[in-house]
């Protein structure tokens, strides 16, 4: 809503127009006559980048607005999501590692129908702010078991490549989360190494280090 409205602002100082005060004046009435618009097309947009089976649909979206006063078809509606990509020149998508464990536990159940996602997940997300409330101790340590198969000169770009790897982080959390449920975590690790190719060994490592900060001196088993 802030860059749409600089960018009409900006458009209006760039006319050579003698009334351009009066042209603002109109452009802000059409603004705020949209803003419910606007705001509802923000919604849409969001629930289509983080679910895929609870997304706000034009029709739903309609139908919120018309029980609020609002009456719009459902092609301004898709027109209003589309005016809002562009002004935003589709740069809406940003990658947490939140959305990455989300993804992997729904492969997982659909996978494994006997699997307590919803237990997973709810451990997955306080195993993650661990994390990132301890995350340099974690990464610190990671470096060091990631030195021991490194050059000096390749340490730095993995050490960043490595903290860059939000799918390593989720499968870790997700692993180290089923550990402490007391579920086998071997077989976890597996299902996990099968869905995302990350080696077994980059698991282990990265969750026995989760594991050891949550509970000291504690060692995951090996897979």
């Amino acid at each position: 809503m802030l860059k749409h409205v600089n960018d009409l602002y900006s458009h209006v100082l760039k006319t050579n127009s003698k009334k351009r005060k009066k042209d603002w004046n109109l452009i802000l009435d059409r603004i705020k006559n949209q803003v419910t618009l606007r705001l509802v097309s923000c919604c849409q947009i969001a629930s289509k980048l983080t679910s895929h089976y609870k997304v706000v649909t034009a029709s739903k979206a309609r139908r919120f607005l018309n029980e609020g006063g609002h009456r719009y078809t459902q092609e301004s509606i898709l027109q209003s999501e589309l005016r809002i990509l562009k002004t935003l020149d589709f740069q809406v998508t940003i990658p947490s590692t939140l959305v990455y464990i989300e993804t992997i536990l729904e492969i997982l159940g659909y996978n494994e129908p006997d699997t307590e996602i919803k237990v997973y997940y709810e451990i997955s997300l306080k195993v993650l702010e661990i994390v990132y409330l301890k995350f340099s101790n974690i990464y610190n340590s990671l470096f060091q078991i990631i030195v021991q198969h490194q050059t000096p000169s390749q340490d730095e770009v993995s050490l960043c490549q490595v903290k860059s790897d939000k799918l390593l982080l989720a499968v870790s959390v997700i692993a180290a989360a089923v550990y402490v449920t007391g579920f086998k975590s071997d077989k976890m690790i597996e299902c996990l190494h099968l869905i995302t190719k990350i080696p077994l060994e980059d698991i282990v490592d990265f969750a026995t280090i989760i594991i050891q900060m949550i509970i000291p001196n504690e060692p995951l088993p090996e897979s």
